[in-house]
């Protein structure tokens, strides 16, 4: 019976082999809570169906907030509404923003458009 040395270790080998790439934060927190992987796209039908169930639970809990989505953007829009006099208090993402975000996006259409 041949006993080799137990603690032989290749030092050539590990010399040669690439260093595995670091884990960022990201990675692992990827890897230890799944929580965080990146989303998969979501049908605009869905969402929908969320919007109209979210406003039919609040209904029945509060009546002063309402959801909608914006046709132009297809953004989630949330309005904090006075129930007596239908007046919107306040609008998150705003009706400022929502022309930004739209005037950012026909931008970009007429760059695409002139490079093309």
């Amino acid at each position: 019976m041949s006993i080799g040395k137990v603690d032989s270790v290749d030092l050539a080998a590990m010399r040669q082999a690439p260093a595995p790439a670091p884990i960022t934060p990201a990675q692992r927190a990827t890897l230890e809570n799944p929580v965080f992987a990146p989303a998969q796209p979501v049908a605009p039908e869905a969402v929908a169906a969320a919007v109209q169930s979210a406003n039919a639970y609040m209904q029945s809990v509060s009546s002063s907030l309402e959801f909608s989505l914006d046709d132009a953007s297809g953004r989630t829009v949330v309005k904090v509404v006075d129930t007596e006099t239908e007046e919107v208090l306040r609008q998150f993402p705003s009706e400022e923003m929502l022309a930004i975000s739209k005037s950012i996006d026909r931008m970009q259409g007429l760059l695409i458009n002139r490079k093309a």
